[in-house]
């Protein structure tokens, strides 16, 4: 006689299946399998995933920064002579939320492709050069399988682009940019080590050039003789930087990243639950949805009215949640209003995200299979 099945066995196995058909595709099985297709195969998926994209505006307003990051680009200030590695990319040990190919120096003011190559131009007819024959670049199939935008880590570095306003500080940003310590640039290595007992070796001759670019009396600039007191005015203008970038950093990737994917490690602190309130990670989402999805209003909400950089950088404060913070205040009517209250409305702003990157990367998934479809009938 059959032995009968009791009935939490059965509860269990529905909340597996369940489970499993809300996995999703597995985006690492997909993309090597897009990156072992041939080079016209992965031009079909990609054709296919362009073409398909949701009608939402989050991704009109992704692609659009995205189109910009290949725009022509102008130093605002030049590298110093200790130039970075020709293939260097920023914070190279750093867990990789989403592949990239560009970096966005701050400072400096322009995109660059962290393999050394030159960005591609918007419009290489114009330039009068003759044009490289076009090799796919699969790369944005890895984006959407990840739930995120084609070209992602253009849109990034764009956002970065316009977020980087305050051009007080990118004498000094250009200064840390261009000093390593080992395969990081002074700014990477001081960040690495804010807040911990580690500490960076400053080299003499490197206190020596702060002196020199930033310590004449220029703008009240004035720095002791002593290599302690430049030690110290480096130090205190990084912590001072430090704000002003990493603050924009945040907003970026909050704007780009899936709710449920965490930001870089170094810059946790702006995700970080803080009771009685909202995290700078929850509010850039909120206050993204309150604006129907204009992220150049959000970028506006960050740059405009902002307080100045402190000149000389070592004497002074940098707070950019001043001038965010009646921003994101004056927004909780309008959060209110549509969803009842402003944890609603959080919830809401989060699953319409969830939703749309699991749209994003079903979408990915197809554009490979259909790719690999078209191979099989040729």
């Amino acid at each position: 006689m059959p032995t009968k099945t009791p009935p939490f066995v059965w509860t269990f196995l529905l909340l597996a299946n369940a489970t499993v058909a809300q996995a999703g595709p597995d985006p690492d099985r997909l993309w090597e399998q897009a990156r072992k297709l041939p080079p016209a195969q992965q031009d079909q998926a990609l054709t296919h995933l362009r073409s398909h994209l949701p009608d939402h505006p989050l991704v009109r307003a992704w692609t659009g920064f995205a189109a910009a990051a290949t725009h022509p680009q102008h130093e605002r200030e030049k590298s110093l002579a200790h130039k970075r590695p020709k293939k260097g990319h920023e914070f190279p040990n750093e867990p990789e939320r989403l592949p990239r190919r560009v970096d966005y120096l701050f400072g400096v003011g322009t995109i660059v492709r962290r393999d050394g190559k030159p960005l591609p131009v918007a419009n290489p007819a114009k330039t009068g050069k003759k044009p490289e024959a076009k090799v796919p670049d699969p790369l944005p199939l890895h984006h959407a399988l990840l739930g995120c935008c084609p070209d992602a880590d253009m849109a990034v570095a764009a956002m970065l682009q316009r977020l980087d306003q305050d051009h007080g500080g990118d004498a000094f940003a250009a200064f840390l940019q261009s000093w390593r310590n080992g395969d990081e640039s002074f700014y990477e290595a001081l960040d690495r080590t804010a807040g911990t007992a580690d500490s960076v070796f400053f080299y003499d001759v490197m206190l020596g050039d702060f002196r020199t670019h930033f310590g004449k009396g220029k703008d009240g600039a004035t720095v002791d003789a002593s290599l302690q007191a430049a030690h110290d005015a480096l130090h205190e203008a990084f912590l001072a930087y430090r704000n002003y970038r990493a603050f924009r950093e945040a907003v970026a990737w909050s704007l780009v990243l899936p709710p449920d994917v965490p930001l870089p490690p170094r810059l946790s602190r702006y995700e970080a639950k803080v009771e009685g309130s909202y995290s700078l990670r929850q509010q850039v989402l909120m206050v993204a949805a309150a604006l129907d999805h204009d992220l150049a209003k959000v970028v506006a909400a960050v740059t405009d009215d902002a307080a100045a950089l402190p000149r000389p950088l070592w004497r002074g404060k940098c707070d950019p949640h001043a001038a965010w913070a009646p921003k994101f205040t004056a927004l909780q009517q309008t959060m209110i209003a549509r969803a009842g209250s402003t944890d609603a409305f959080l919830q809401q702003a989060e699953r319409e995200r969830r939703e749309l990157a699991s749209q994003l990367a079903r979408l990915g998934a197809e554009a490979v299979q259909v790719a690999k479809d078209n191979g099989k009938a040729h």
